[in-house]
């Protein structure tokens, strides 16, 4: 554990070091009566006050898959979030909530917390909501002390099935509705709705994810940070997430997702980012905001707004190199430079069978599909939204930066969309090396 801790540390140090964000989701929460009358599992709600005198950790149970620990009151899973912090890993136990608890009334602090020093202390077993509700986590909390996670770190722990509605989290890095910190961690069926703001490797329902598996989330509200900062996870490394949902508003600086602020590399298929505005300065992107190293997006869908001012995509803000596959675009993505209806800045990999019809606004390097591609290939992949800037506006690709042919490709592309620049504007592509011909599409 602690080498790959520890490895973690180093490239997400690198990470947030080489880009800075602010994220904020416009807050789309089910009302308190909806809470209560929706998809929330009926059951007596144990507040604050009445819940403290519990006199054991677990209301029943002797931790085996058969026969869960059971937490039905705050005092519970207090006394749960004290036995871990003090050391408690509970690997191969089974929790399990049997009620829903409101914290409105609750200094909430997480079940375990993450130290990039060492003395981590993590939750490893399987925690199941059981589709019980934990209501306002961190309502309780003030500016001296606020609220963290409901998770400091989980190692090797499966979490399935918790809804957590109101939440208002602050904290500075690895700060997540969810979970903070997660190292090959499987977290599924969960639901985070409200507001999560943090400085570093900020998310929704994770801040940061190292390896693991995530299906079936979804975050709604608003996540604000400074840097990696996502709808979903702030910052991933090795994660495979499927099938997963954002809405709201995201607001940030550098790395700045609808659902992932910054990948080193993974995998995002069949998942939603949906009525969500993206706000951010460089790496902006609809579904990433900064692909370091290999990332794929497969069979998914954004439909929103992306403002920001360089590297700026409707998938992805920069892609240095992986795929987008099967993809779609709807909305408007807004850039000052490099800015592209599915990508931004196109260092090297693939675009193919994905679909555009955003209107692409910008001043320098703005394409249908890519504002700039300096290496990669595009196919079989259309662009029919409005283009518009000033130098190297193109249909498809804005600017093409490598003076090398064999660097990228054209294959079985098109743009239906209207282009309109004042320099270097065109049908297919805004500007070119002259050693470079542009096959037709």
């Amino acid at each position: 554990m602690n080498k790959y801790v520890k490895g973690f540390n180093i490239v997400l140090l690198a990470l947030l070091a080489a880009f800075a964000v602010v994220l904020t989701f416009d807050s789309i929460l089910p009302s308190e009566s909806e809470a209560a009358t929706g998809t929330v599992r009926r059951a007596p709600i144990q507040r604050g006050a009445a819940a403290q005198t519990a006199p054991s950790t677990f209301a029943s149970g002797n931790g085996t898959q058969g026969s869960p620990f059971i937490i039905r009151t705050v005092a519970q899973l207090n006394a749960f979030a004290d036995s871990v912090n003090n050391g408690e890993t509970y690997a191969g136990r089974h929790i399990r909530l049997g009620s829903n608890i409101d914290l409105r009334n609750v200094h909430w602090a997480s079940i375990g917390f993450y130290c990039a020093l060492g003395g981590t202390r993590s939750f490893n077993g399987s925690f199941d909501g059981a589709g019980f509700t934990i209501f306002h986590m961190g309502a309780g909390n003030d500016a001296r002390r606020p609220a963290s996670s409901l998770f400091g770190a989980l190692n090797g722990a499966t979490i399935d099935n918790v809804c957590l509605q109101f939440v208002n989290i602050t904290g500075g890095a690895n700060v997540g509705g969810l979970a903070g910190f997660t190292m090959g961690t499987t977290v599924k069926n969960s639901r985070v709705s409200g507001a999560v703001s943090g400085h570093s490797a900020v998310g929704g329902v994770v801040g940061s994810a190292l390896g693991g598996f995530m299906e079936n989330n979804h975050f709604s509200g608003t996540v604000t940070g400074v840097s990696g900062v996502g709808g979903l996870i702030g910052a991933v490394d090795r994660v495979s997430i499927r099938s997963s949902k954002v809405t709201g508003n995201v607001d940030g600086v550098t790395d700045v997702g609808g659902f992932v602020g910054g990948m080193l590399d993974g995998v995002v298929i069949s998942s939603v980012v949906n009525m969500v505005t993206v706000n951010g300065e460089r790496n902006v992107g609809g579904f990433i905001g900064n692909v370091v190293d290999s990332g794929r997006v497969e069979r998914s869908t954004f439909n929103g707004q992306v403002r920001g001012n360089s590297n700026v995509g409707g998938i992805v803000g920069r892609l240095t190199s992986g795929s987008i596959v099967s993809s779609n675009v709807d909305g408007s993505v807004r850039g000052r430079s490099q800015a592209g209806g599915v990508i931004g800045d196109f260092l090297s990999g693939e675009i193919h069978r994905s679909t555009t019809s955003a209107s692409v606004d910008g001043m320098f390097d703005i394409g249908g599909l890519a504002g700039r591609m300096s290496g990669g290939v595009m196919r079989n992949s259309v662009n029919s939204g409005m283009i518009n800037g000033g130098e190297a506006v193109g249909g498809l690709v804005g600017n093409f930066a490598s003076g090398d042919p064999v660097c990228f490709a054209l294959e079985s592309n098109g743009s239906t969309g209207h282009v309109s620049g004042h320099f270097s504007t065109g049908p297919l592509v805004g500007t070119f090396p002259l050693a470079v011909s542009v096959p037709a599409n």
